[in-house]
């Protein structure tokens, strides 16, 4: 009797794993056909989806662009020339505390230092007296320069004054050759905030705040971005690129090629440095006339080496053949270039030069106040945007803030072609 009641309690045993591993198994198999069907339906809507091409190139579409630009929400730009972390806009806003110490904070004179006051510094100087003006304070100063000497003197008379300077903004003539009188400036005891890229010595002072710039490592992938979705994945590409010792270009090239190093089937063929933006033009029809596969330039900025890239296209009748990306808008002149579908150049990086000023200012309150470890050494980044004919007229918005107006009719017209 007994043995029969352990059989029948075996037999009971069997069938219940028996039963567990069908049921697994039809689990697995049920688990696996959905996930055959979403891919499935991820290959259906590939195939669905309508490519609009222009020519030989696949025109960028708005919901692309949409989702580039929601990835530049934080910043892409790893970290500083010293290898201090990347610090946005956000991370720079005055406190309300802050806010009211800065504005019981007696100045002395503060200057913002360049060269000349073209659109770049007019909207950085935007922000920089928004945020001025929000404490009380007077707008800053514009310090203009038209030569590597005439900077070395105006340093040198504000090195000479140096207790009545509070702080600068400055954007050195020559990283290298500038160095050692920002230098001696600093030493004499007054606070620097630089722009775009560091002056030679500059980050060993006890008065340096940081550097401030754009994300520059996203401003120059997206450009290249842009011209990987519209060569669709594959073909030549030259690169434009300034041969000087600049941070915030290096970091733009730097993005360039990484971006473009993602895709197997796009090849870099060419590399031409300059140092005068208006070899842009000859530098192309050389690269062009050496590699007349090349697909895309990307240069790396777009006021004289990308529209000079450009020019160079239609001069060799190439129009329909390469197409052109860079950092850097251009205002009116660079948007009305996007907005025409029959010229070369396709897109750009926009950035907001205006937050890029409020940066400045920030950092240097936030050091004058006394909050040194808030800021001091830093990396300051505002956003980049990308921008194409899709989004031009939102893209031109965020890059000017409107400060110098809308988009004129006859861009708006181009956009209606």
């Amino acid at each position: 009797m007994k043995k029969i009641l352990l059989w029948i309690v075996m037999l009971l045993v069997i069938t219940s794993l028996v039963g567990l591993l069908f049921i697994g198994c039809k689990e697995e198999v049920a688990e696996e056909e959905v996930a055959e069907e979403e891919v499935a339906e991820e290959e259906e809507a590939v195939e669905e989806e309508e490519v609009v091409t222009t020519g030989k190139f696949r025109e960028v579409p708005l919901d692309w662009i949409l989702d580039l630009e929601e990835e530049t929400t934080v910043p892409w730009t790893p970290s500083g020339p010293n290898g201090q972390p990347t610090l946005g806009s956000d991370q720079l806003k005055l406190t309300e505390e802050q806010i009211a110490l800065a504005t019981d904070l007696e100045l002395k004179d503060y200057y913002f230092i360049a060269g000349t006051l073209d659109e770049t510094e007019k909207l950085n100087k935007i922000g920089m007296d928004k945020v001025l003006t929000s404490v009380g304070k007077t707008p800053i100063p514009f310090m203009g320069a038209g030569s590597v000497s005439e900077q070395m003197d105006q340093i040198a008379a504000l090195t000479a004054n140096a207790p009545s300077t509070s702080f600068i903004v400055a954007q050195a003539w020559d990283a290298i050759a500038m160095g050692p009188a920002f230098v001696e400036l600093a030493e004499a005891g007054v606070p620097q905030v630089h722009t775009w890229t560091d002056v030679a010595g500059i980050s060993d002072t006890a008065n340096y705040i940081g550097l401030v710039d754009v994300d520059s490592y996203a401003h120059g992938a997206i450009p290249a971005e842009i011209l990987s979705y519209a060569m669709n994945y594959e073909g030549q590409v030259g690169i434009i690129y300034f041969a000087l010792d600049m941070w915030t270009t290096i970091m733009r090239l730097q993005g360039a090629e990484d971006t473009f190093a993602k895709y197997p089937d796009i090849e870099i063929i060419s590399r031409v440095g300059f140092t005068d933006p208006e070899e842009g033009y000859d530098i192309a029809v050389g690269m062009l006339q050496a590699n007349p596969e090349i697909d895309a330039i990307w240069a790396v900025w777009m006021m004289g080496p990308g529209t000079g890239a450009a020019e160079a296209v239609v001069s060799l009748g190439k129009e329909d053949e390469v197409i052109v990306a860079a950092p850097d808008l251009g205002g009116i002149a660079g948007a009305k270039f996007i907005a025409d579908p029959d010229y070369p150049i396709i897109g750009a990086s926009g950035s907001d030069l205006i937050g890029m000023g409020e940066n400045s200012i920030n950092a240097s309150l936030k050091w004058l106040l006394g909050f040194e470890e808030e800021v001091g050494h830093g990396y300051f980044v505002s956003r980049v945007y990308p921008i194409v004919r899709a989004n031009l007229v939102d893209g031109f918005s965020k890059d000017t803030g409107n400060a110098f107006g809308e988009l004129p009719q006859d861009v708006l017209d181009l956009l209606e072609d």
